[in-house]
C-alpha cells in the first residue's frame, strides 16, 4: 500500500482516485489553552426592513377596507420602483395606509464556531497500484509479520488508530434583546408606472402602528418608491461570553503499517526481484 503521513488532517486524493482508502491518526491532541473551548461569541445587528405592504383607499381617513399594495419588491434594491398592479384611479385614491418599517426582535451569532484544531500525527492508507506513482507523496508499505515486527527492508514501523470520525461540536451562543438603533422610512408615491411623476412623498414614517395619510392629488397611482431616511440596526450582546467544545473524537482499532525509506522505483525493483 502507500502511506501518507502528516502533521494535519489535509488528505491527500489516493493515486487514480482510489476511495477505498483508511485513515487514521495518532497522539491525536487539542492544545490545552484552547481545548474547551470553540471562541467568544458574538451577535449581529438587529437589521431594519422596509415596509412590505400599503393598502390604498378611496375613502378618505382610510375608511374602507382598501386595496392592497405589495411592497415587498421594494427593498431589492432598496428604492426600487414597485408598479402598483392593477393602477389605482384617481377617484379611488383619496388615502392610505402605511405599514411602518421594523426591526428584527432578536440578532443572530456572527457566526458557527468549530472546534479547535486538532494536533497529532495523520495518516491515509491507499491501494497500491502497481506502478510508481510520481504525484503521490507516500511511503511504500506492507502489513506486518504475524509478531508485529517489520520485515528487513521495511523497517519504519507507523502504529495509527482509525479515524473513525471527530464528534467534536461547539455549543450554541445565544445573543441579548436589541438595544438601540432607528429605522425611519419615507414613501414616494407616483402616477406613472416607471415612478417618474412623483404624486407625493410621506417622510419619517417610524417604527409605530399602521398610519394613515390623506393624499389631495386627483390622479392615478401606479408607482411606488419606498426607502429608508435611518437605517440604524440595533445591537444586542451575547448572553454566553465563549462557545464551549461538546463531545469527544472517536477512535478504532490500531493498525501497524511497516514501510521503506528506500526511494519507491527501488522498492517496486526489489520486490519484482523476490
Amino acid at each position: 500500500m502507500l502511506l501518507w503521513v502528516g502533521d494535519t488532517p489535509d488528505f491527500p486524493i489516493c493515486p487514480r482516485g482510489r476511495l477505498d482508502y483508511w485513515d487514521g491518526w495518532a497522539d491525536v491532541s487539542v492544545n490545552p489553552q484552547y481545548q474547551n473551548e470553540c471562541g467568544p461569541c458574538a451577535c449581529g445587528p438587529a437589521a431594519c426592513a422596509l415596509p412590505d405592504r400599503m393598502l390604498v383607499h378611496e375613502a378618505r381617513l382610510c375608511a374602507d377596507e382598501g386595496i392592497k399594495i405589495d411592497l415587498a419588491g421594494a427593498a431589492d434594491p432598496p428604492g426600487h420602483c414597485i408598479e402598483t398592479s392593477p393602477s389605482v384611479p384617481g377617484d379611488a385614491f383619496a388615502s392610505v395606509t402605511l405599514k411602518p418599517p421594523t426591526m428584527t426582535d432578536r440578532c443572530d451569532p456572527v457566526k458557527d464556531l468549530v472546534p479547535p484544531p486538532l494536533n497529532g500525527k495523520f495518516a491515509r492508507a491507499c491501494p497500491w497500484t502497481g506502478e510508481y506513482v510520481t504525484d503521490f507523496k507516500g511511503l511504500a508499505c506492507i502489513t506486518p509479520e504475524d509478531d508485529g515486527s517489520c520485515r528487513l527492508g521495511f523497517d519504519m514501523r507507523f502504529e495509527f488508530q482509525e479515524k473513525i470520525r471527530d464528534a467534536r461540536t461547539c455549543t450554541p451562543c445565544k445573543c441579548g434583546n436589541p438595544v438601540g438603533g432607528s429605522c425611519v422610512a419615507d414613501v414616494l408615491l407616483f402616477s406613472d408606472a416607471s415612478c417618474s411623476n412623483m404624486l407625493t412623498s410621506i417622510n419619517g414614517i417610524g417604527t409605530r402602528e399602521d398610519a394613515c395619510y390623506t393624499t389631495h392629488e386627483d390622479s392615478p397611482l401606479a408607482g411606488v418608491r419606498v426607502v429608508f431616511a435611518q437605517d440604524e440596526p440595533g445591537a444586542c450582546s451575547p448572553t454566553t461570553d465563549v462557545s464551549l467544545v461538546d463531545g469527544t473524537i472517536e477512535s478504532g482499532e490500531t493498525r501497524i503499517f511497516c514501510c521503506s525509506i528506500a526511494e519507491l522505483e527501488e522498492v517496486i525493483h526489489a520486490n519484482d526481484e523476490d
